[in-house]
């Protein structure tokens, strides 16, 4: 059963390897120039916190996981061009084709190694990289001698918002806290300030605080300023959380961002932006499928032609095109000018209908 297996997909698994083994080595190598690349900028600060070498090597395994996943897409186009370059200028695409093989049957026999890779980048992009760059964000925080000169950020919770000038100890200490409450989105409660709060046996002790009360029946006039009882802050929100509310930068799996956006855990980012990234990480697998279609044409590179060929060239240019043009729309739904799904459908089914058309009037003229 097994050997008639492998004996009936034995292409399929040919092809499957070259692609994989190609697109692997390509994201590892561009990989370890990112890495490289972003050690560089931040060696300075890594050893003027004297963090040695061990420090320098926590950086680099913290910043892997995001490196790897960003170059993974364009490491699936190069990959792709190199692989199909290779099997056509070696008569390996001819060979298929003259046993009947079209381009859409290439196309559905890459098509599982294809989808396998942009599993891999989802599992990457939703659960492992959103742990390890918070992991460098309160390693960074920890050691960082001057945590005063941080920006000061704010973050909803619920109805509340809450600002904080700055926090140390990897989250477990803030400094310069304000909690604005409110009864509804337009009528004020209460405004709590402290000096500092801190964080110890699963609660937030306050230094300082006070209280400014607000008299409901009367807007905009104020009842009392008086110290906060207990200084005891009832939030549940632990250090972790709030320094990825400090850092809006990390990546957030797709279950944090449903959260966000149903009003359960505190949030900063911006409504559009989660939606957009949710459409965007579950639309993942089409942007590798789409990289796969805009390299075949190169299975049509003259075998005289060989290396000499600007097909490849084109190839490239026109993924990285695709890319821009994903990123434009990107930009525009995460900042509310597009719906999110208006910003993440229509580069899929412009760039699919393109490629195809250029591809149907090539084999025409085979």
């Amino acid at each position: 059963m097994t050997k008639s297996w492998f004996k009936k997909h034995t292409l399929i698994i040919y092809l499957s390897i070259k692609l994989l083994g190609t697109v692997l080595g390509t994201a590892i190598l561009l990989t370890a120039i990112m890495e490289a690349l972003a050690l560089l900028d931040q060696m300075s600060v890594i050893l003027e916190r004297h963090l040695g070498i061990m420090g320098v090597v926590h950086y680099m395994a913290l910043r892997l996981p995001l490196l790897f996943s960003s170059i993974l897409p364009l490491s699936m186009l190069i990959g792709s061009i190199i692989t199909l370059t290779q099997l056509t200028i070696n008569n390996e695409i001819t060979m298929l084709r003259s046993a009947g093989l079209s381009a859409v049957g290439l196309l559905k026999k890459l098509l599982p190694v294809t989808l396998f890779i942009s599993v891999i980048c989802f599992l990457f992009y939703d659960q492992i990289t959103p742990k390890t760059e918070l992991n460098l964000a309160i390693w960074w925080n920890k050691t960082n001698p001057t945590p005063e000169k941080g920006k000061s950020f704010y973050f909803y919770q619920k109805l509340d918002i809450i600002n904080v000038d700055y926090i140390a100890y990897g989250g477990n200490k803030i400094s310069g806290l304000t909690v604005i409450k409110r009864h509804d989105l337009s009528h004020l409660r209460s405004i709590l300030t402290a000096d500092s709060a801190t964080y110890q046996d699963h609660q937030w002790i306050l230094s300082n605080a006070k209280i400014l009360e607000i008299n409901p029946s009367i807007p905009l006039k104020f009842k009392k300023l008086t110290a906060y009882p207990d200084n005891i802050w009832p939030i549940e929100i632990t250090p972790r959380t709030l320094v990825e509310l400090s850092s809006p930068t990390i990546p957030q799996s797709i279950q944090s961002m449903f959260s966000q956006l149903s009003n359960v855990h505190p949030f900063r980012t911006p409504t559009n932006n989660l939606k957009t990234s949710i459409w965007e990480r579950f639309f993942l697998p089409f942007t590798f499928v789409i990289m796969l279609v805009i390299a075949v044409p190169v299975t049509y590179i003259p075998p005289r032609a060989g290396f000499k060929s600007w097909l490849p060239i084109y190839c490239l240019g026109c993924g990285l095109l695709f890319i821009i043009f994903q990123e434009v729309l990107r930009a525009l739904g995460k900042a509310g000018t597009l719906p999110a799904p208006v910003a993440i459908i229509p580069s899929f089914i412009i760039f699919l209908f393109a490629t195809s058309t250029i591809i149907l009037m090539i084999e025409e003229k085979q």
